[in-house]
């Protein structure tokens, strides 16, 4: 969602590249609504031909659909799918986690080593993610989805407030009101209309990182399974409740970012907002925070899918547990410390396995 203003900053750096953003999001959100739904209704199907009723035979992964409908051979190809996926989005996270971690710094007045994006980013890889990545039970990181909620809503009025006419990024503010922009480097300042509108295929950067803000299909088989009385009139509900919600706040986010700071936005929104600015600095913690335990989820999955990949069937140790656990935060560091646009990973990530999970699979499962 933070790097959505970016997708409009693609597009052009005049307000009204909001109108065909806006458009695009919504319409792919309701794509991604149906098809998750359409998950519930193949669910349910794979549910009523399996000759056995126990709960153990019930379908509650994307792969056992897949494996159900299609074939058991190529079930791997969703495996490596969920895998790079969830690869792809714990690299943003790390690049995330460092430039919030140096933003932080510089905001407290930290120097040397520590006010560094690589130092921030091997540290909190070695005491934060590292650890949280090898946890067995995630149950203990439940509270943390709430903070990401709450981080979410704070951010949202954080940056409405920055972004209202005379407000401390703009460059009419009244005088001696407080004002931001002499702390920000010339390419994190407002830009508006230095270049205009751009050819329509830079809808293409947008789209993209709409697919991956919109990707929890992974757990759509899952997620009916856990309903509490599941039906596909409960499931539709809660598909357009969440699908909804998810558009409007991802809308109303990208549209206060960009009205902000216009063709400069950074592929992380809070990235171009002073490290004096407390308002700022509160959000860059919570979300800290929260990507911190996502990335446990993430990390999670991702090693799951490798399992299935090359160790279905056989029961995984606690030695290649570790072992995966270090395989991997090892080698998303060292590509941290090398890539730093996030926005770009997103849209890679989108562009090649977001958008085959949300768009392709569900109906190729259908068909």
């Amino acid at each position: 969602v933070l790097s959505l203003p970016a997708g409009v900053a693609a597009i052009g750096d005049v307000k009204s590249a909001i109108i065909p953003a806006s458009s695009m999001l919504f319409t792919l959100g309701a794509i991604s609504a149906y098809t998750f739904h359409l998950l519930g209704r193949l669910t349910v199907v794979a549910n009523v031909e399996s000759v056995d009723d126990s709960s153990a035979s019930k379908v509650t992964s994307i792969g056992q659909l897949w494996e159900k409908e299609i074939g058991a051979s190529s079930s791997w190809l969703i495996s490596a799918a969920i895998f790079l996926t969830c690869f792809g989005t714990c690299l943003a996270y790390s690049i995330i986690l460092g430039d919030t971690l140096t933003s932080l710094a510089q905001t407290f007045g930290i120097n040397g080593l520590f006010a560094t994006r690589r130092a921030n980013i091997a540290a909190v890889s070695l005491v934060g993610v590292y650890p949280l990545s090898t946890l067995k039970s995630l149950a203990a990181l439940a509270p943390v989805s709430l903070t990401g909620i709450v981080g979410i809503l704070i951010t949202c009025v954080v940056m409405a407030i920055r972004a209202l006419p005379g407000g401390p990024y703009s460059s009419t503010a009244a005088v001696g009101a407080t004002n931001y922009l002499a702390s920000l480097s010339a390419d994190l300042r407002p830009s508006f209309g230095v270049i205009g509108l751009r050819s329509p295929k830079s809808l293409l950067v947008l789209s993209s990182m709409t697919a991956t803000a919109f990707l929890v299909h992974m757990a759509g088989p899952e997620v009916y399974q856990t309903l509490q009385n599941p039906t596909l009139a409960r499931f539709g509900k809660l598909s357009a409740i969440g699908f909804g919600s998810t558009a409007l706040i991802s809308a109303f986010m990208m549209a206060v970012g960009f009205f902000t700071f216009g063709g400069s936005c950074k592929g992380m929104i809070l990235n171009n907002y002073s490290t004096l600015d407390a308002g700022a600095t509160i959000c860059r913690l919570l979300m800290g925070v929260s990507l911190l335990g996502s990335y446990a989820f993430l990390a999670n999955a991702m090693k799951k899918a490798w399992y299935e990949i090359f160790y279905k069937g056989q029961e995984i140790s606690d030695k290649i547990h570790y072992r995966t656990s270090k395989m991997f935060i090892s080698i998303l560091t060292s590509l941290a410390l090398v890539v730093s646009d996030a926005g770009f990973v997103v849209s890679v990530t989108g562009a090649l396995l977001g958008s085959a999970l949300i768009y392709m699979v569900p109906s190729f499962i259908f068909l």
